[in-house]
């Protein structure tokens, strides 16, 4: 007699296939948090990078070359005002005049994120106890990095030296 039908043995071959399929396609599926986190991250770096140059393009027309202090980007309150640095581009938000406003310290990376984009995400020192999107650190001469909280090793890389704003979406680097 004859019966149809899967031997134990089959079912346990298929079932250590589909465990050996399930556990190389997981990481995968679990990574797409993180893929969500870089790609809000790659947003938030095009919008900072495409102030800059807004902001750039506005003192270059305004002022030419040169370092300038308060200049009005999006209106003349003093949120809405930067200062630019001898090469022309933002560096602070600071209501007094310098005769060469530099991008010299935290509070400055601050002031640059918050001038130069609408609603950007919030932002904090290392210092600040405040649960912040990103930390701004001041790494040497005229240049930020804010870091991404949420997840460690991403961060949006400002040089206002030069304009450069570059996006560190590696997280295990």
């Amino acid at each position: 007699m004859k019966k149809n039908g899967f031997t134990i043995i089959e079912l346990v071959v298929v079932i250590v296939i589909i465990g050996i399929i399930a556990v190389t396609t997981a990481p995968r599926f679990l990574n797409i948090s993180t893929d969500s986190h870089i790609a809000a991250v790659k947003g938030t770096g095009a919008a900072f990078k495409a102030g800059v140059d807004l902001a750039y393009s506005k003192n270059l027309t305004l002022n030419g070359s040169g370092p300038s202090t308060n200049i009005p980007i999006y209106d003349d309150s003093a949120t809405g005002q930067l200062d630019f640095n001898e090469w022309g581009y933002p560096v602070q938000q600071w209501p007094y005049a310098e005769d060469f406003p530099r991008l010299d310290n935290p509070e400055d990376c601050i002031s640059v994120w918050g001038a130069i984009q609408l609603d950007p995400p919030s932002v904090s020192s290392f210092n600040s106890p405040n649960d912040t999107d990103y930390i701004a650190e001041y790494i040497y001469t005229d240049q930020c990095r804010y870091h991404y909280r949420v997840v460690p090793g991403i961060s949006i890389y400002y040089n206002s030296m030069n304009g450069d704003v570059t996006v560190d979406d590696e997280p295990n680097n």
